[in-house]
């Protein structure tokens, strides 16, 4: 008999049970270490055709990569660290902050964006600033100034089009959440806080998600019930 494969999310992203029971055992004593090995092949995925490199540069992360823009290759690194989440009312975010960018193309590549890197024509010292104002950013991307970069993780799509889940997301994250991201040698490490909004955040957190279904109810979409 052929087997049937069986569909797995953990699968997908490289991860085993045994990896899901390593994780929430670390999650009980306040900490969680992610292999970079896995952030990489995410990278791998999300990258399309530039090839992506990550590297620990610790206490962040060191990006390299190549791609085609305009016709030229382009050549780049940059240095990314990373706060912790901040919980506050309905916004669960977390600051980028980019650094020693670096952006080369070879002397005979075509085209006005070649020009511009040869020429120095190309901030890197402020990069967020100088992508915000390339193209359009999207929606959970909320400050790109200088070298900030806000992510507000309730406005991703997963959660923003669910609202029962985006209500559990916020609940869970009020009582415990990411407090620090710190790369090491072979994995991410993060460390875990609880209530990090305060006490006042997380029974305002519960009420919403607890009122959100009644709400629903009783004024759907349209207008209130008859």
């Amino acid at each position: 008999m052929k087997a049937v494969p069986v569909k797995n999310s953990t699968r997908r992203i490289g991860l085993d049970p045994a990896h899901v029971l390593r994780l929430a055992a670390e999650a009980l004593v306040g900490r969680l270490s992610i292999p970079l090995s896995l952030l990489r092949e995410w990278a791998a995925r999300m990258s399309g055709k530039a090839e992506i490199s990550l590297e620990p540069a610790s206490p962040g992360l060191r990006v390299r990569g190549e791609a085609h823009a305009l016709g030229a290759p382009i050549s780049f690194s940059a240095r990314i660290d990373a706060d912790g989440v901040r919980v506050e009312g309905e916004e669960r975010t977390v600051r980028l902050t980019l650094s020693e960018v670096e952006v080369s193309t070879p002397d005979d590549a075509p085209g006005p964006l070649a020009d511009a890197i040869r020429g120095g024509m190309i901030d890197t010292r402020n990069p967020a600033t100088l992508v915000g104002n390339m193209m359009s950013l999207p929606d959970f991307i909320v400050k790109a100034d200088g070298q900030t970069v806000v992510i507000d993780l309730m406005r991703i799509p997963a959660l923003a089009k669910d609202q029962r889940v985006r209500m559990a997301f916020a609940t869970a994250t009020s009582y415990l959440c990411i407090k620090n991201i710190h790369v090491s040698e072979g994995s991410v490490d993060l460390r875990l806080a609880l209530l990090p909004g305060g006490p006042k955040e997380a029974v305002l957190s519960t009420a919403r998600a607890a009122i959100m279904p009644a709400v629903r109810y009783l004024w759907p979409a349209g207008g209130p019930r008859a």
